[in-house]
């Protein structure tokens, strides 16, 4: 009777060995998903031109409109850095040129090119951030 009194009664250390390796897998879950995902990320946006006047620049992360040049303030070749921790939404930018000459936008993220276009009269990269991090 003792026996199987003793094998009812609830084993505490493998309760609590069962809940120290669900704790592990958390924690290692967790600081892979800040290792590859978290943290501010460098994101520059480049516009190059043909020769042609570029009129204007527009340039953003989610929802967030980061800034616009105009002018001489868009004058090609043109950058811009951001340091970005929100990577939810879509990193864009857009430039136009009135001339109608070739521009080529590209948006760089911890130093790896993850969109670039080419047109006539102005150019507009966008890429979901996430997908911009998976590159």
């Amino acid at each position: 009777m003792n026996d199987i009194d003793a094998a009812r009664r609830p084993r505490t250390v493998l309760w609590i060995g069962a809940a120290a390796a669900a704790a592990l897998v958390l924690v290692v879950a967790a600081g892979v998903l800040l290792l590859t995902r978290g943290g501010p990320h460098n994101v520059t946006f480049e516009i190059a031109s043909s020769g042609e006047k570029v009129s204007s620049i527009i340039y953003g992360s989610g929802d967030k409109q980061l800034g616009k040049d105009v002018g001489a303030a868009a004058a090609a070749p043109w950058s811009k850095s951001y340091e970005i921790s929100d990577t939810s939404g879509k990193l864009w930018l857009h430039a136009l040129s009135p001339a109608g000459g070739a521009i080529t936008c590209t948006i760089w993220v911890d130093n790896k090119v993850v969109m670039e276009a080419t047109a006539l009269s102005g150019a507009v990269c966008e890429i979901p951030f996430g997908d911009a991090l998976d590159q």
